[in-house]
């Protein structure tokens, strides 16, 4: 065999092994001080994108996790506050029974009034104060959407602004805020009456122009103008009408009338009264509606909270196995690892004992040259 002094294979061969357990021993302490078996995209580039992707869901899951539950504690303060309008509602209904009675006397029916004129006052406070973060539930302007998954559109709502038309014409024409709110009707009345007074500003001054220029044309011919719109309505009012321009933008028609409360005052309603027997009998009517009412709105929102509820369990089993898939791609092996770190270090070790006889072996050639 050849022996070669400038050149010692072995010892770069002894070299390139302890390079190699020395690699493999670095990978296998910083995996089992991170706890990951992907520390860079170098250890496992399509597993990392995997895994961002994976993560991306968890974080999501979690987060619609506490969305959900945050959907669930609105519903809950919502049904709360119509748990006890319920029972007003019954304490009311009760009271209009007693007042219906005929042993009464009118100071009876007054005393009865002054507690039916308390709950309802009350009951109108509560649809109006009842609020969850700022934000007022039975007002009749509420609308809730949730995010209870980890992609866009995956949502779930309720809405507290439409319910059950409970507005009454007779015994004081109350109704239940939030249960009967026409607030989006009244928004959308509004944006059509702006435009409304747009179209009416932008007709008039087209009108107006189109007038002057006639005018103009009429008195450089030496004729007398006659405004069009001021015999139009001279000609209606000898035939006994009314003159509407036929040209000009319609008013849009408001929507349906309704107290959004109970005896609001502003609107031309009054309070609930007993203070009669038909007032009394007509309230006992009016009381089973509004009941009804009540508890539809807190069945849905009942089923809102089931609903929500069963979202929440559904996430956990999808972020529970979602999780599974990423520590399978992304966790390290402990019981792996560590017996590559001992097979590592065994190696390591060999190698450096190898290097130390590797280089050694050159000085053979000494006894040659004796």
């Amino acid at each position: 065999m050849a022996l070669y002094v400038n050149t010692n294979i072995s010892s770069l061969s002894a070299q390139r092994q302890l390079m190699k357990s020395g690699n493999t021993l670095d990978t296998s302490f910083q995996r089992l001080s991170s706890g990951l078996r992907i520390n860079s995209a170098a250890d496992d580039a399509a597993g990392l994108q995997v895994s961002n992707r994976l993560t991306s869901q968890v974080n999501g899951l979690n987060q619609a996790v506490r969305n959900a539950n945050d959907g669930i504690s609105v519903a809950q303060t919502a049904e709360g506050a119509l748990d006890e309008t319920t029972n007003m509602l019954q304490r009311m209904r009760t009271l209009s029974i007693q007042s219906a009675n005929g042993s009464n006397s009118e100071d009876d029916r007054k005393a009865l009034q002054q507690e039916i004129s308390a709950l309802s006052t009350e009951i109108d406070r509560i649809a109006s104060d009842t609020t969850f973060g700022g934000r007022a539930l039975l007002d009749g302007s509420y609308e809730g959407v949730y995010q209870v998954g980890a992609d866009a559109n995956q949502t779930i709502s309720f809405d507290l602004s439409k319910g059950d038309n409970q507005d009454y014409a007779n015994n004081g024409g109350f109704t239940m805020a939030g249960l009967s709110s026409n607030a989006a009707d009244e928004a959308k009345y509004q944006e059509e009456v702006d435009t409304f007074e747009a179209r009416t500003a932008e007709y008039n001054a087209q009108k107006e122009a189109a007038k002057a220029e006639a005018r103009a044309e009429a008195e450089a011919n030496g004729e007398e103008y006659v405004d069009p719109e001021i015999q139009a309505k001279a000609d209606a009012e000898a035939r006994g009408e009314v003159y509407v321009d036929p040209n000009a933008p319609k008013m849009p028609e408001p929507p349906a009338s309704r107290s959004r409360s109970f005896g609001d005052q502003e609107q031309g309603f009054g309070a609930p009264s007993v203070t009669t027997m038909a007032n009394a009998q007509s309230m006992i009517d009016i009381l089973d509606n509004m009941i009804s009412a009540v508890g539809s709105k807190r069945a849905e929102l009942g089923a809102v909270q089931n609903r929500l509820g069963s979202s929440i369990s559904n996430l956990s089993n999808i972020q529970e196995n979602v999780s599974a898939a990423r520590s399978r791609v992304r966790d390290a092996d402990f019981a792996e690892e560590t017996a590559k770190l001992t097979s590592a270090q065994i190696l390591q070790q060999a190698s450096s004992s190898i290097l130390a006889q590797a280089n050694q072996r050159p000085q053979t050639a000494l006894s040659l040259l004796g």
